[in-house]
């Protein structure tokens, strides 16, 4: 333990960490940052840092809670507000506020997804609350639309496990860097390709 350690209590410390962490990563990109880094600019040791992070990934994980928890607040309030619109406008908007969450958080979402594979004790990411959160909300939408026979038959599980698919932190950096599609045009083939062709 540094003398920096020995001064703040596991609350401070974790907060210097996690504090730190998100600056450097915003600054130099995830990839960029090592954990030597991080415990360095946060002075503690790296044996502080490591016996609460195993690697990057895990703490992406911590990093991102915050992030996804207003994410996923900011979408149960607006398909709140929505209830009037049809059930292709609601679904559309959750699948353009996922892409813009990976537009912004695409790195993190990478380096956490490539560590949990990475690592078989880790849970699966497909057991993940992110996982879990984005999947409920498109299937709700796609059962909706199939009990009102607004869709054509459809399994609503299947579909939204392979929208989340498409909408992959590493699909979506290819399209945006090597493709060359702009954010909107990203949405909008998701739209023309994978909802539109669904309903009647």
């Amino acid at each position: 333990m540094t003398a920096a350690d020995s001064g703040r209590t596991k609350q401070e410390l974790s907060a210097a960490i996690l504090q730190t962490a998100h600056h450097l990563f915003n600054v130099h990109g995830v990839e960029c940052v090592s954990m030597h880094q991080i415990a360095k600019s946060a002075g503690i040791g790296q044996g502080t840092l490591y016996r609460r992070y195993a690697n990057k990934g895990d703490l992406c994980m911590d990093v991102m809670k915050d992030s996804f928890e207003r994410f996923s607040e900011d979408i149960e309030q607006q398909l709140k507000t929505m209830v009037d619109r049809t059930v292709q406008d609601r679904l559309y908007n959750v699948v353009c506020n996922v892409i813009q969450f990976l537009e912004t958080k695409s790195r993190f979402l990478g380096v956490m997804h490539a560590s949990q594979l990475n690592d078989v004790q880790k849970t699966d990411f497909f057991e993940s609350p992110p996982y879990h959160f984005i999947h409920g909300a498109i299937c709700s939408l796609l059962k909706e639309a199939a009990e009102h026979e607004l869709a054509y038959s459809i399994d609503p599980s299947y579909v939204a496990h392979s929208y989340i698919s498409v909408m992959s932190p590493h699909t979506h950096m290819h399209l945006r860097t090597r493709c060359g599609y702009s954010l909107a045009e990203v949405q909008e083939q998701f739209r023309l390709t994978h909802i539109a062709p669904l309903f009647k």
